[in-house]
């Protein structure tokens, strides 16, 4: 049943954002009382916070010795992320504790940091390998990764996010290219 609850709770406020989130909205779209939501969780701000505890768990990668692989890797992972509830979830927290305090701001830090720290670690990676320059603007090639993909799910609608996990590949592949376009810039003599 909790996992039931937490589904619905990442759909809902994927659906609805801070101002629409209700413990009504859940409880019926996960198909129990009110009541045995409260008996869990205190509060909206309780329940949305372990649905992301739950699901939006830290980018792991793995070391392929390629940057470009890594960056495929990662914003195939980072789509993938963006496509599922959770994801979708927390980007509306993002916008939402952007745009006004919802109570939320330790998931905010919680997703940022679990982002920022897997996009930190292969660039790092990169630079330790060489194929990056030591200079390189590594926050500027996170926000630009992961703005990149966070743009080109916003301007999927509905039906078309639906539809995009068949083709991530696809989509993915000219985000990489630009961004190692944007790479090359800061590149050692090695790449």
């Amino acid at each position: 049943m909790e996992e039931r609850v937490v589904l619905a709770a990442l759909q809902e406020y994927g659906r609805t954002g801070w101002s629409g989130f209700t413990m009504d909205a859940v409880a019926r779209r996960a198909g129990v009382g009110k009541s045995t939501l409260y008996l869990r969780w205190p509060s909206k701000e309780a329940l949305i916070r372990h649905a992301i505890e739950q699901h939006s768990k830290p980018l792991t990668l793995t070391d392929s010795g390629s940057l470009r692989e890594d960056i495929t890797a990662l914003a195939t992972n980072l789509m993938r992320y963006f496509l599922d509830p959770a994801g979708w979830a927390s980007v509306r927290i993002t916008m939402d504790e952007a745009a006004e305090h919802t109570g939320l701001d330790d998931v905010h830090g919680y997703l940022v940091t679990m982002h920022s720290e897997a996009a930190s670690a292969l660039f790092q990676r990169a630079i330790e390998g060489g194929e990056l320059s030591a200079d390189a603007p590594i926050p500027t090639l996170t926000e630009a990764l992961y703005g990149t993909v966070l743009m080109h799910i916003l301007t999927l609608t509905t039906p078309e996010r639906a539809a995009a996990a068949e083709h991530i590949e696809q989509d993915v592949a000219p985000i990489v290219e630009l961004l190692l376009a944007t790479v090359a810039a800061h590149a050692t003599d090695t790449v």
